[in-house]
């Protein structure tokens, strides 16, 4: 792997082992600060793999993948309040975007931002209400 897929893998870790942390585990809910604390969280999930995808990007198309990127983060966001705190299905919500973002790190540069907007497209769509 290379440094930067290694750099960007550690930072998604990162990011959902701090998640997992801060999250309260006793609880079969969230209060609305720990759904306030996931979407954070979750925003930085999804900037993080951006940061990726923009890397790989050709200067004139970056607006367009921010604007891209921009639509995800309110997606997921809308997507949290349909789970109405349940803890078993925003975990699950989670590990389905850090997938999208462990397979956008795996992806060849010039298929990076289709595979990171049908992922996480789908990892939103995973979120039954």
């Amino acid at each position: 792997m290379a440094p930067a897929k290694n750099i960007g893998a550690a930072r998604i870790l990162v990011i959902v082992m701090v998640a997992t942390a801060l999250l309260p585990s006793s609880s079969a809910t969230l209060t609305k600060s720990g759904e306030n604390l996931f979407k954070f969280v979750l925003a930085g999930l999804i900037s993080s793999v951006l940061d990726d995808v923009i890397a790989a990007t050709p200067p004139a198309k970056i607006p367009e993948v921010q604007a891209a990127a921009e639509k995800q983060v309110q997606l997921a966001i809308a997507k949290v309040d349909t789970a109405k705190g349940d803890k078993a299905k925003l975990d699950a919500f989670m590990l389905a975007y850090k997938k999208v973002g462990e397979q956008v790190l795996a992806t060849p540069p010039a298929q990076k931002f289709l595979v990171m907007e049908k992922g996480f497209t789908e990892a939103a769509s995973s979120l039954a209400p």
